[in-house]
């Protein structure tokens, strides 16, 4: 290929105001990767990503060799963690007896070229047993083997992965949870690529705000990576990634392992004594106690006061985090408050697992009895309303309570009980096929346009198998991972598509691709919300 990579390229996928000299040679190495990619091999990738986007690709490839050749350990890291939870040494490939884990490997860069095309654009899935990806994979290797024993350790760029432990406060771990997130090669196209474009997105969208509104804005956006944005690989956030970089004996690890979601919401402001303000969640009534250590405003509040703010628990202490506001009583933002699933959802997961399980056993029970002792039904939208009543009279029915109380929970169940992928209400209206099915780890969910991925014998509507609506269950996020193992487990000898290749080869590695596929969505939270008041 006859483009050349420029130094502004190799320094796209290298931490903000980084230099070292060693650049120039690993410049040099990323450019002989580049030209070396082979004719049918570079036509492939054109069809997939853009011209600058090969370029990356190529100092992608490079960094990796040098992260190997430094030992910054960021891929060793992931291949510990994959390890850990696996067993084995890499998803799709056969590993060879000549793998080193500490060295340069075929299969390394084989994967790493399926993840960047991967995550440089989503429009369509690669799979990773191409032949183009196989053959980058090869002639790279040919130039990575050729300069590995003169290839120079980059000692600045191992240094900055090496957190001080010494006086550490939340702030100063919440930094280097952004430089690991933000920073790293690794995660370049994953993350760094996806918060940029919400930084121009709010940008643009707010171009006639004040400039200080705007800059509260990517604040809110950048917390929100730091704290709550999981990666591709592994489905893990900022803080698995920091706390696996460093070792266990790392002063900070259990630190960093112990710190939780970041909550974003409105508070009452309650009291407050020498070391904390006590604060208290508006939408589900739950307390919280932050540290002054990290609020320097306290003296402005009054009893009642409404504040904006964000909370992340670090240390066994609630730390402000991002943005706040304050703003006086408000009669009506507390009841939209309180009667908002969005905003009391936000604790959900500070919630006792084991009420939130027994309260779900106690569900799936009742839609098993229900339903024919299936967590599956086929039906039109149009019945599905009434499906959902007659379950949720039925399960009512099961749990012994007074008149009062039965009324009290079937609110409460049609508020938080179940969900589905459509907001618009017309959709329960139509004729389309509606598939409901109970998630054990959620509650009931409803889905459409995926109708004709069941071979079941109670599937009315079932005419055909239709591979774009099985590979619209197995990769879009909005289908449960919980409904797609069940669709696995109970359809796969039932249908063709699972006989084939590369799809059966695919459920070797079905978790890992359920990660990346659904990484927001990997670990199932619950719809269900518990009131404290």
């Amino acid at each position: 290929m006859k483009s050349k990579i420029y130094l502004k390229h190799w320094l796209a996928l290298k931490p903000e105001n980084y230099s070292a000299n060693t650049d120039l040679y690993y410049l040099k190495v990323a450019n002989n990767v580049h030209s070396n990619f082979i004719p049918s091999s570079s036509f492939m990738l054109s069809q997939f990503i853009e011209k600058e986007d090969i370029l990356l690709l190529s100092c992608f490839l490079t960094c990796y060799f040098e992260d190997v050749i430094s030992q910054t350990n960021i891929w060793y890291t992931f291949k510990s963690m994959y390890k850990d939870l696996y067993n084995k040494k890499l998803p799709f490939y056969i590993i060879e007896d000549d793998y080193i884990d500490e060295e340069i490997n075929f299969e390394d860069v084989a994967f790493l070229t399926w993840y960047f095309l991967n995550t440089i654009q989503q429009d369509k899935f690669i799979n990773p047993y191409n032949d183009f990806i196989l053959d980058i994979a090869t002639t790279t290797m040919q130039i990575f083997d050729d300069e590995y024993e003169y290839a120079p350790e980059n000692e600045k760029l191992k240094k900055l992965y090496a957190f001080e432990d010494t006086n550490v406060d939340f702030y100063q771990t919440r930094t280097f949870l952004q430089f690991v997130f933000f920073e790293s090669y690794l995660f370049y196209t994953d993350i760094k690529l996806q918060l940029d474009l919400n930084v121009l997105d709010i940008i643009e969208e707010n171009k006639e705000e004040d400039p200080s509104m705007v800059m509260g804005y990517i604040r809110e956006i950048t917390e929100d990576f730091t704290f709550n944005t999981t990666s591709s690989l592994l489905a893990l956030n900022a803080k698995d990634w920091a706390k696996n970089l460093l070792e266990k004996t790392h002063s900070e690890y259990e630190r960093i392992e112990s710190i939780s979601d970041k909550i974003f919401g409105l508070f009452f402001y309650k009291s407050q004594n020498e070391n904390n303000v006590n604060i208290e969640h508006i939408a589900s009534g739950m307390t919280f106690e932050m540290t002054k250590k990290s609020f320097d405003h306290y003296e402005n509040l009054d009893e009642n006061d409404i504040l904006y703010i964000g909370l992340v628990k670090w240390n066994k202490e609630w730390w402000f985090s991002g943005n706040f506001s304050i703003s006086d009583f408000d009669a009506d933002v507390i009841l939209d408050q309180k009667n908002s699933l969005e905003a009391r959802s936000e604790v959900n997961f500070l919630n006792d697992p084991k009420k939130i399980d027994d309260i779900l056993r106690k569900k799936e029970k009742a839609f098993l009895s229900f339903n024919n002792n299936s967590p599956i039904a086929f039906l039109k939208a149009n019945e599905v309303e009434t499906f959902l009543s007659n379950y949720i009279s039925h399960y009512i029915k099961t749990l012994n309570l007074s008149n009062k109380q039965q009324k009290e929970a079937l609110q409460r169940i049609k508020d938080d009980g179940y969900s589905y992928n459509k907001n618009n209400p017309e959709d329960f209206n139509s004729e389309e096929e509606a598939i409901i099915f109970f998630n054990s780890k959620k509650g009931v969910e409803i889905y459409f346009d995926i109708i004709n991925a069941f071979p079941d014998e109670n599937n009315p509507f079932f005419t055909h198998e239709d591979n774009d609506d099985i590979m619209h269950l197995l990769i879009s996020p909005d289908y449960s991972v919980e409904l797609v193992l069940y669709f696995v487990e109970t359809y796969k000898n039932k249908l063709s598509f699972f006989k084939k290749e590369p799809y059966k080869s695919y459920l070797d590695d079905l978790d890992f691709l359920l990660r990346f596929w659904k990484k927001d969505n990997y670990f199932t939270k619950s719809a269900i919300t518990l009131i404290d008041k």
